[in-house]
């Protein structure tokens, strides 16, 4: 099942390194961390939540917006191709 959210960084050109749950006040959340090889910056995403609870599009979401911040820019094709895959998926 988590197969699929790692397909998703790996299509937008980034390494999952690790994905960890932790405890926040009465909920657990994961925590993911991603490379970009590109700029070598390591990215680390707190879902909020656990990944089984997030679909793939609001998954693509946070990992974007993540990499934003992190000044990891995705290309426009890359993404265009997970979207594509996303909706083939639904």
């Amino acid at each position: 099942m988590h197969t699929k959210y790692k397909t998703i960084v790996e299509m937008l050109g980034l390494k999952q390194l690790d994905v960890y749950r932790v405890r926040e006040g009465s909920r657990d959340v994961d925590i993911v961390r991603l490379y970009d090889p590109a700029t070598r910056k390591i990215i680390v995403i707190n879902l909020g939540s656990v990944r089984e609870s997030i679909s793939l599009e609001d998954y693509l979401a946070k990992v974007l917006e993540a990499s934003s911040k992190h000044g990891v820019r995705i290309s426009d094709k890359k993404l265009q191709t997970v979207r594509e895959s996303i909706a083939k998926k639904s």
